[in-house]
């Protein structure tokens, strides 16, 4: 008995038609059946056959009629023509495209000369993977940074503009990058840069070093406070998941072993069926970032959550990754699936959780381990870090040792005898210093020099607010004492420095540092600036010993603090000033953080207080 084709069943009376189509006709039933097999639903291999004559049509209309004449690109034009708009059409291209590649029936079509961009961009990834040894994800990502900045250049309309590259032409792409980039970002960018003008440097492309020429932008280490959930808030997210279809079955899944085991999300989707050593109970981590692999002890819990999966969950597929596409097509997760389905459970929790990424889970896996008492080293171990530095980042969310190290407050002794002394008969440490008036601008022949100088600065993440006003000081003696020098010599530095006699010796080095900085800057465009020498500069004044108050002194001291009277603009007065004394007192704040902070820093549920963003730009 002849077997009833898919065509057939979808079209019991029109299917002679339908195999009558141009290009598309001969192979419908072939096509069909490989839908099937990529677990397309039947609906949907339904309405990709519905709008298949329309994509004939638009064929035709570029007199294309077999598929001899049907290329890769053809499909792509057609799929670029409908996507906008999302019409039906570009619901069928892609998979027609896949089913003619893999049968290869359809050709690439004349290959496009390159551009000169796409010339640069080719060599430099071949550099990278020849000589530099660089994984394939770096070597792209340094591939499209590089591809705008060849853009940025205009290297298609002008070839050989790199042999006439300027620094100025760099330090714009980087002003145009800082508008859509933070400094980390930034930091990423410059590094591609830098290592493609020094690879063009030592090729004899470019005459002069422009690599050395480039600043970096300020990252400090260990600058953002990690993100952490307490393990109850782990646990609630894990358990609000509906595990009675396969979709919650395979998200509990992958948030289950990336909370339990720490694992990143590209590690999470590179797991295959291979990597489960039920017998050994083991399971293989094998680390993208470092090329490591990690063996980690499969508990009970964990192999009766992915027995579950794998019986009641995972699509069957030829391939091995652990992980798969519900829907047709059937293929392995990509990395940014794991944190989109991540932000489908946080909302569908009903948690009062903020949207997170799943290195989160990382962290929280990182501070159970260490309130359950494991050691550093165990716990890097566990998470494959080759450094310990790396590990010793997880310390700064250990909140409950922190609770020991803050001082308590002192005990206030009673008031008798204790008198406010007028502010008026309370002598000054010191006088204060008269500051100079200067502009708000720079206003010398060398203004453009210096404005080009703070802007970059500012770009790569400094604030450069106190070395401005340093530096206009120093334009604004140049602008009276030498109003037409074009030129930095001796002399002139010579005679600024003077200037400094009233400050002290730790302010004077401050100021010639920074200017020493700008004319390093200046003189990799004007040849002959004046650079002085460091072993000229003042010396530091010494530390002096700080001053330690005792629990006693500082209970006075608060006790005088509560006796202040209310003023018109604070009625608070003495309220305000007792607990900012506590603070600086008990937790070693800094005098900028006390009045930075805000009513958001005060977790009262945690008894958490945040410092956000303090010095080098650090949070606590």
């Amino acid at each position: 008995m002849k077997q009833t084709s898919l065509l057939q069943k979808i079209r019991p009376r029109s299917h002679p038609q339908w195999r009558a189509l141009p290009i598309i006709g001969p192979l419908l039933d072939e096509f069909l059946r490989w839908l099937q097999d990529k677990h397309y639903t039947l609906p949907t291999i339904a309405s990709y056959l519905q709008v298949l004559p329309k994509l004939v049509d638009w064929l035709h209309r570029r007199r294309i009629k077999t598929l001899s004449q049907l290329t890769h690109q053809d499909l792509q034009l057609a799929y670029d023509q409908y996507r906008p708009g999302k019409q039906a059409p570009s619901w069928v291209i892609g998979a027609l495209d896949r089913f003619l590649c893999e049968r290869h029936l359809v050709s690439q079509g004349d290959v496009p000369k390159p551009t000169p961009v796409e010339v640069e961009v080719v060599s430099f990834e071949h550099y990278l993977r020849q000589s530099r040894g660089l994984t394939e994800t770096t070597i792209h990502n340094h591939a499209g940074l590089l591809r705008r900045f060849l853009q940025f250049l205009r290297i298609d309309q002008h070839p050989g503009g790199l042999h006439r590259l300027q620094v100025v032409q760099v330090e714009g792409f980087l002003r145009q990058s800082a508008r859509t980039n933070n400094r980390f970002s930034l930091q990423h960018i410059v590094a591609t840069i830098r290592a493609f003008l020094r690879w063009q440097h030592a090729q004899g492309v470019l005459s002069r070093p422009l690599h050395l020429r480039i600043d970096t932008p300020r990252v400090y280490r260990g600058e953002r406070l990690p993100r952490a959930l307490p393990w109850a808030r782990v646990q609630a997210l894990l358990q609000s998941i509906d595990r009675s279809d396969p979709f919650g079955r395979r998200d509990f899944t992958i948030l289950y072993l990336a909370a339990a085991f720490g694992l990143r999300s590209s590690e999470l989707v590179r797991l295959t069926l291979d990597d489960i050593d039920w017998r050994g109970r083991n399971l293989r981590i094998i680390q993208t970032k470092t090329r490591q692999t990690i063996q980690l002890p499969l508990s009970d819990e964990a192999a009766n959550v992915l027995i579950g999966y794998l019986r009641k969950a995972r699509p069957k597929s030829p391939q091995r990754h652990l992980f798969m596409r519900m829907r047709a097509p059937i293929i392995p997760l990509k990395p940014a699936s794991v944190s989109d389905l991540l932000d489908h459970r946080i909302r569908c929790s009903g948690l009062d959780l903020p949207p997170f990424g799943t290195h989160v889970l990382r962290h929280s896996f990182a501070m159970r381990l260490m309130q359950q008492g494991a050691t550093i080293k165990t716990i890097g171990d566990t998470l494959g870090h080759r450094d310990i530095e790396s590990t010793s980042i997880y310390l700064r969310l250990n909140v409950d040792d922190l609770r020991e190290v803050a001082l308590p407050a002192p005990a206030i002794p009673p008031t008798a005898g204790l008198e406010l002394v007028p502010c008026h008969s309370v002598p000054r440490t010191r006088p204060p210093r008269p500051r100079p008036n200067l502009p708000v601008n720079f206003h010398s022949r060398l203004a453009p020099s210096w404005q080009r100088f703070v802007d970059l600065k500012r770009i790569m993440g400094r604030r450069y607010v106190a070395e401005t006003v340093m530096l206009r000081h120093w334009d604004d003696f140049v602008f009276d004492r030498y109003p037409r020098a074009a030129k930095v010599h001796a002399e002139m530095f010579a005679n600024w420095t003077k200037t400094l006699v009233t400050m002290s010796s730790t302010g004077a080095l401050c100021f010639v540092r920074i200017v020493r900085n700008f004319l390093l800057f200046h003189a990799r465009d004007h040849v002959g600036t004046f650079i002085p020498d460091r072993l000229t500069f003042p010396k530091a004044a010494p530390i002096v010993s700080p001053r330690l108050i005792s629990e006693a002194e500082m209970g006075r001291v608060l006790a005088v603090a509560l006796q202040l009277p209310p003023s018109a603009d604070n009625p608070l007065r003495a309220e305000t000033l007792y607990i900012g004394l506590i603070l600086l007192f008990c937790c070693g704040l800094r005098r900028g953080e006390l009045l930075r902070l805000t009513l958001a820093d005060l977790q009262a549920e945690q008894t958490l207080l945040y410092v956000r963003l303090t010095k080098f730009r650090k949070s606590r």
